[in-house]
């Protein structure tokens, strides 16, 4: 992508366009199929399912049609359309127990013949009842949706080699039905022709921690930092090349093997060349295309705007071109008599859920890089500040000024913006105290950031007003959790709840100066670190392992996070207390915690060598018998999860008696790490300002990395930027540059990467909190490395 496209992205509120040949499922030139079945109905006949029509069907496809809308909900559905849009259309073939093991791709011809549909899709599914069930206990495997190009006929493609396939049951195509373009009458029309399936000698590596070919960062490398690209087991030729943009040879080197706790590689080390440039690796008769090594702006400069555009793509309430007209106007939040438009800020997901929560701290984070970037690039920086203006007026805008807040909406269709009519949706309203400090120090924050004096003074008082809230409601109710289980805030630990407290106090008393609100920072951090491990657990080796969080002062259950992480917040709140007129004795100590914590860090460094990405951290071989603590953890489980949870564990390093660490976190239903390990990274770049570090730098910027490019798929996880992407779970909204998933996941009980083709949710979801909490690590790093210069 030029200058000129990512202009666009600062200079017009449109989002940037996408070459539909560039979606990842549609099909490359053919030449690499040995084998090839077409899938014909046979004794069992196409048969159609649920809602719609299926007007014409053969042995080799059929046609789905379906209105836009329905005037009731599917049978089945609540009754009050919570997280549904108007029903499905399916067609569904029934399998004899089809042995499908000799083929590992499945190809489907599909022509879109919508109207005023919004990113029309087709949802596959498959049946398996062979050794491994399909769909799997959490209803994760087995789905793929496929975003549609209108009015085009193309054939996708999906990779099938992880897929159980020893007794197929059924192949099944669905829509969800879910609204249209201005509500204008419309409808979905596609056909399906000549299921293929094939076996291709060319399989992507897609489980495990070998790569395929290469592993390395598509955006390159700090000149000063460690430069390594990995490859496949052990190989023998005798030497590689880094070439620069001349084709000079830069850099010659040896490969070196090495084996790690996850097996043993091939490494092509450059570490020494340190000059700025561009180049490419040349290995045996391979190559690398073009990276960078060099300074912050010029590796990742160019995902800032992409971040942006998906940012603005995600806007609830605003008409974004391309995508959708205004929407939501009836979802409704309700309190004390009163009504609020629950629309504005940004959907949440792949969904078109909202979370009040998730739109403040990419608000947050928007305001922070504006003011990074203010003398630097400051068009840039004015169009940050403009979408993060436009969250911030959601904040405001869903205060009830009372204590309560609309928090969020379980919304996944096109509502017709009418009130009154049946697709209206409810929001929900809570006076939560963890809310209202979690919103307080966001909101204090960004009054610290504006450049307006005028609308500072507006913001802290609204920041003030909800700290008082707080303050009421957690003297009656301390620590209290959420009210329903799918706030995003459900899994706050006393731990990081006291974080949340001491950022939102510091904020507070360095705008206001209030002697009440130092107190309370002070009180509060004393509270955090009486959650931290001081003394040390003796491990296996003989060392001493500190610095860690428990849940809470008990210390029997530590603090991980799996799916919605907030780790940063205690890179945030050592930050914010070192800050504050202390003590000696305070300022000693609690450097010394920051110390502890940030060695924590780098110490899960070398679980996953010789990759970036940071192992989730450390676990009890009982944690599971804290239930309660268990159950806020870990959402939509049944009782295997309970009893999983041992074999999960084995499946980490054990490091002493009774402890663990895990590379990717225990976890069942909801999956994927990019939340995590972004989280983490940004602790470790505040951790880094603060003990002026290095180290915790190039962690933090390994976990960029990881995700363009630096994993063992060879794959760039953030779309458009590096090479490599896959097409996303974002079945409302479609494919756009700059989106990010949720992660890459694990296969059942195992600890090794997991990043099928298969891009159903949570793991292949596009999420607002990934692209919040990129934009957050790298302001961290470009203030460090700008700070550094100086």
């Amino acid at each position: 992508m030029d200058e000129k496209q990512l202009e666009q992205a600062v200079t017009t509120y449109r989002p940037l366009t996408i070459d539909p040949m560039q979606i990842a499922d549609i099909q490359p030139p053919v030449g690499n199929i040995t084998a090839r079945r077409v899938l014909e109905a046979g004794q069992h006949a196409w048969t159609h399912e649920k809602r719609g029509a299926m007007p014409e069907a053969s042995q080799t496809g059929f046609t789905l049609t379906a209105p836009t809308r329905y005037a009731t909900w599917a049978p089945g559905d609540p009754a009050d359309g919570d997280y549904v849009g108007y029903g499905e259309t399916q067609a569904s073939l029934k399998l004899d127990r089809e042995d499908w093991q000799a083929y590992n791709q499945i190809a489907f011809t599909i022509t879109t013949a919508c109207t005023n549909i919004i990113n029309p899709n087709l949802i596959v599914h498959f049946k398996n009842d062979g050794i491994i069930k399909i769909p799997d206990q959490y209803d994760r495997e087995g789905h793929h949706v496929i975003n549609l190009s209108d009015q085009a006929t193309h054939t996708y493609l999906l990779d099938i080699a992880d897929l159980p396939r020893d007794a197929m049951t059924a192949i099944s195509f669905s829509y969800d039905i879910n609204g249209s373009y201005a509500d204008l009458p419309g409808e979905y029309k596609v056909t399906v022709e000549r299921i293929e399936l094939q076996q291709t000698a060319n399989q992507a590596v897609t489980h495990g921690w070998q790569p395929q070919t290469i592993s390395y960062s598509h955006d390159g490398y700090a000149a000063d930092a460690s430069k390594v690209a990995v490859l496949p087991g052990q190989q023998t030729f005798a030497q590689f090349e880094v070439v620069d943009a001349e084709g000079t040879v830069a850099f010659a080197g040896k490969p070196e093997v090495t084996t790690t706790t996850t097996g043993t590689y091939t490494l092509l080390d450059f570490s020494a060349l340190k000059a700025a440039g561009e180049y490419r690796l040349q290995w045996a008769d391979q190559q690398t295309p073009v990276f960078p090594i060099g300074p912050l702006q010029q590796r990742y400069g160019s995902t800032i705007p992409k971040v942006l555009n998906f940012i603005f793509s995600e806007r609830c309430g605003y008409p974004v071109p391309g995508i959708h007209s205004h929407c939501h106007d009836d979802v409704i939040a309700t309190h004390n008599g009163e009504e609020i438009s629950f629309n504005g800020g940004w959907h949440d997901a792949g969904d078109l859920s909202q979370q009040t929560v998730h739109t403040a701290e990419a608000a947050e984070a928007l305001f922070a890089m504006a003011k990074t970037l203010r003398k630097t690039n400051p068009a840039l920086a004015t169009r940050l500040q403009a979408e993060g203006e436009w969250g911030l007026d959601f904040v405001l805008k869903t205060d009830f000024g009372d204590g309560y807040h609309a928090t969020s909406a379980g919304v996944s269709r096109w509502t017709d913006n009418r009130r009154g009519t049946m697709d209206d949706a409810k929001a929900r309203v809570h006076n939560s105290a963890y809310d209202n400090y979690l919103l307080s120090g966001i909101v204090a924050r960004i009054a610290r950031l504006t450049p307006d004096a005028a609308e500072r003074q507006r913001l802290t008082a609204v920041a003030s007003r909800n700290f008082g809230f707080a303050e009421a409601e957690f003297a009656k109710h301390p620590y209290a959790t959420e009210p329903i289980f799918w706030e995003h805030t459900l899994n706050t630990s006393p731990a990081t709840y006291n974080a949340t407290v001491v950022k939102a106090a510091a904020a507070l008393y360095q705008l206001t100066k209030d002697q009440a609100y130092l107190n309370r920072a002070r009180e509060a951090m004393t509270s955090m670190l009486a959650c931290q491990e001081s003394v040390g657990l003796t491990l296996t080796d003989g060392r001493k392992l500190a610095g860690m969080f428990y849940r809470d002062e008990k210390h029997r259950v530590f603090q991980h996070f799996n799916h919605q992480a907030r780790e940063s917040l205690f890179g945030e709140a050592f930050q914010a207390a070192l800050a504050l007129p202390i003590t000696p004795a305070a300022q000693a100590e609690w450097q010394k915690r920051a110390r502890a914590y940030g060695d924590y860090l780098l110490y899960l460094q070398q679980f996953t060598a010789p990759y970036p990405m940071i192992a989730s951290g450390v676990y009890f071989d009982d944690e599971v018998a804290d239930k309660a603590s268990f159950d806020k953890q870990h959402l939509l489980i049944g009782d295997e999860a309970y009893r999983d949870y041992q074999t999960q564990l084995a499946g980490g390093v054990q490091i002493a008696p009774h402890l663990f660490v895990k590379r990717f976190p225990v976890w069942y239903s909801f999956r994927g790490n990019n939340g995590v390990i972004l989280a983490t990274a940004e602790s470790a770049a505040l951790m880094g300002q603060l003990l002026a570090d290095p180290k915790l730098a190039a962690l933090a910027d390994g976990q960029l990395r990881w995700i363009v490019g630096n994993n063992p798929f060879d794959q760039s996880l953030l779309y458009g930027e590096g090479h490599h992407y896959q097409s996303q779970y974002s079945n409302s909204s479609g494919e756009i540059i700059g989106e990010m998933p949720v992660g890459v996941e694990t296969k059942e009980n195992e600890d090794v990467p997991y990043w099928p083709q298969f891009n159903n949710a949570t793991y292949k979801e596009v999420w607002i909190v990934t692209a919040t909490k990129w934009l957050a690590v790298l302001r961290a790093l470009i203030e460090m490395e700008d700070c550094h210069e100086q």
